[in-house]
């Protein structure tokens, strides 16, 4: 759940995910769905779905228990290189090097790691001498969060300071350098279709981007599959900024009379009280705010 996803956003989820999946063997057997809307609102959804996959290659082929080595633990659906060092040394301390963002930039003012493999490199040689993995490897993401911290780092604070080159060069505001990369801004409308038991039109999108999630109808100036709206058969409601991952996306709020000529299969009428049990992005929560519609 960390993985790309911020720690105060990360808490409101964790407990909950396992109180509905407490065990490798109830993940395993859930559904996409049911693991999906339990993962509603952290993003990459993808996670989710490797995660009931790893756990149900854990089940059949680990007997329900995580390996220990990095090797087989990288042979698991989800787990690449970083969660298989993660596991492997802090659950078993194991000698498995670990990189992220804060490893890989403390990395490379202390050791001029500037690539990620050069990062890789230094990192397995510290944890290979470290007389316990599982520390060291937590110490360094520690160091790396809240000392040597991108902008202002207090390095009159850190442990390193002595070994650290970018320190003795004066260059620790430089390294590693910034990558600047702003936003791509989008507007979206989005389209809340209701019937007269108060259903939302909702429809479950297919693709390589939240697969399987059910989305509110948008688009420009029209639905999904060719429905054409009238023109005046829309009100605005209001509207509401979301970002996701490198788009900056305003979203507009409309409700519509318009009544398309039928659901197709990937269609359906849901009631709001449903979706804690339907997978969905987050920013369907936000839009039935705005129409006032709550859960």
């Amino acid at each position: 759940m960390l993985q790309q996803t911020r720690m105060e956003v990360v808490l409101r989820y964790f407990r909950e995910f396992l109180r509905r999946f407490p065990t490798v063997e109830a993940l395993a057997a859930a559904s996409y769905d049911e693991v999906t809307a339990a993962w509603s609102g952290l993003g990459y959804y993808r996670r989710a779905r490797m995660l009931r996959d790893g756990a149900v290659v854990v089940r059949d082929r680990f007997r329900g228990v995580l390996p220990a080595e990095p090797e087989s633990l990288r042979s698991i659906p989800g787990i690449g290189r970083y969660t298989a060092g993660a596991i492997a040394s802090v659950a078993y301390d194991r000698p498995a090097p670990i990189v992220d963002g804060n490893i890989a930039r403390l990395l490379a003012r202390l050791c001029h790691a500037s690539t990620s493999a050069a990062a890789w490199k230094h990192a397995a040689e510290i944890v290979r001498t470290a007389h316990s993995p599982r520390i060291c490897n937590q110490a360094l993401m520690e160091i790396g969060a809240l000392i040597c911290r991108p902008s202002e780092p207090d390095c009159p604070r850190c442990p390193l300071r002595r070994e650290c080159a970018a320190f003795a060069a004066g260059r620790t505001g430089k390294l590693p350098p910034k990558k600047t990369s702003a936003p791509r801004a989008m507007r979206i409308p989005l389209y809340v279709i209701s019937d007269r038991r108060g259903r939302i039109l909702m429809r479950r999108h297919t693709g390589p981007l939240m697969d399987g999630m059910f989305h509110l109808p948008h688009g420009n100036g029209r639905l999904f599959d060719g429905w054409r709206l009238e023109v005046g058969s829309s009100r605005r409601l209001g509207s509401f900024r979301h970002t996701i991952t490198n788009r900056r996306i305003e979203f507009t709020v409309l409700a519509t009379s318009h009544r398309p000529p039928g659901a197709g299969r990937h269609y359906r009428w849901i009631d709001p009280g449903e979706l804690a049990s339907i997978p969905h992005p987050s920013y369907v929560r936000k839009a039935l705010q705005v129409a006032g519609i709550n859960k």
